[in-house]
């Protein structure tokens, strides 16, 4: 079994992870173990319905069986079966799921949802290390959070975080835990690959384009600033537009990283958490002139906003 360290856990997995954690030794607080894949679905198993997202199809599903598990559904991916004390996964993908989905699910929607049962709010963002602080980004999926870490990268920052955003103490110094610095590009983004030229790269199994730059160094980074990726093609300016108060705490609660809660107890944490936030640290719209050409010295630009 690999142990990594991602987002404060230590998961052992039976499968590779590739660079998105911190190796580590000593007991794992979460073991994830691969089945053998299947063909034909079956009807998920009835129990207590606790997460539900579906758009125009079925995304995923959380039920808490009788016996005190959990049986999570990734509907066209596969099913992970949760023990109660949220320690141990056993995770069966269907037969077609490419190679390498294991650690995608893993990574990103698995270990979110252990998070989340464990009593600690996720966000659907990223966070890059600029000069010992974090900066994170919020939003939905194809919002450019993952774009505006690169492309702070590209000016010298380290990852923190892609994808998966756990903040702590958010209601007195928030800090950011590590964890997968592999960013996760989705096509369009040849520039943005080209600025980060001395960093490896690699394709993933749902065809996105890998980079993994230089890792922050410490398990937790303190929170400098959120920002909310509004990409821009008017031509318009590069600027960042302060959301303060209640507008603030409404903006990031938008963004967990499951959508699709009916859990009451996981819903109040979110926007308790989300206020927390947004009472400690400046919390911004970055409209952004969404390239290619992207924009340059964007991290140079949000210091002097930080700093007015």
């Amino acid at each position: 079994m690999n142990v990594t360290q991602l987002y404060g856990l230590r998961i052992a997995t039976d499968f590779d992870l590739h660079d998105s954690g911190t190796p580590t030794a000593g007991q794992p607080d979460v073991v994830v173990h691969s089945a053998e894949s299947f063909d034909l679905w079956q009807p998920q198993p009835v129990g207590q319905v606790l997460l539900d997202f579906e758009t125009h199809e079925p995304w995923y599903t959380l039920v808490r069986l009788e016996d005190g598990r959990f049986h999570y559904r990734v509907h066209s991916i596969g099913d992970f079966v949760i023990s109660p004390d949220v320690t141990h996964v056993e995770m069966r993908l269907h037969r077609d799921v490419q190679d390498g989905m294991d650690a995608i699910m893993t990574t990103g929607t698995l270990l979110s949802l252990l998070l989340f049962l464990r009593g600690t709010s996720v966000w659907h963002g990223s966070a890059v290390d600029v000069a010992g602080e974090a900066i994170g980004f919020v939003g939905h999926s194809g919002q450019g959070k993952t774009t505006m870490a690169t492309l702070f990268c590209a000016e010298g920052a380290s990852v923190v975080t892609d994808d998966v955003l756990v903040i702590d103490e958010a209601g007195t110094r928030p800090t950011v835990r590590r964890g997968s610095r592999e960013l996760r590009l989705r096509s369009g983004t040849a520039e943005l690959v080209e600025r980060l030229s001395d960093v490896a790269t690699r394709t993933s199994a749902d065809e996105r384009q890998i980079l993994a730059p230089t890792h922050a160094a410490q398990e937790s980074t303190p929170l400098r600033a959120m920002l909310i990726p509004l990409p821009t093609r008017d031509g318009s300016a590069l600027r960042f537009e302060r959301l303060r108060g209640k507008n603030a705490a409404l903006a990031l609660v938008r963004y967990p990283r499951l959508m699709g809660w009916r859990d009451q107890g996981v819903l109040r944490r979110l926007f308790a958490d989300a206020s927390a936030v947004a009472s400690t640290t400046p919390v911004f719209a970055a409209l952004v002139p969404w390239g290619p050409p992207f924009p340059s010295d964007i991290s140079g630009a949000l210091a002097e906003t930080l700093a007015s």
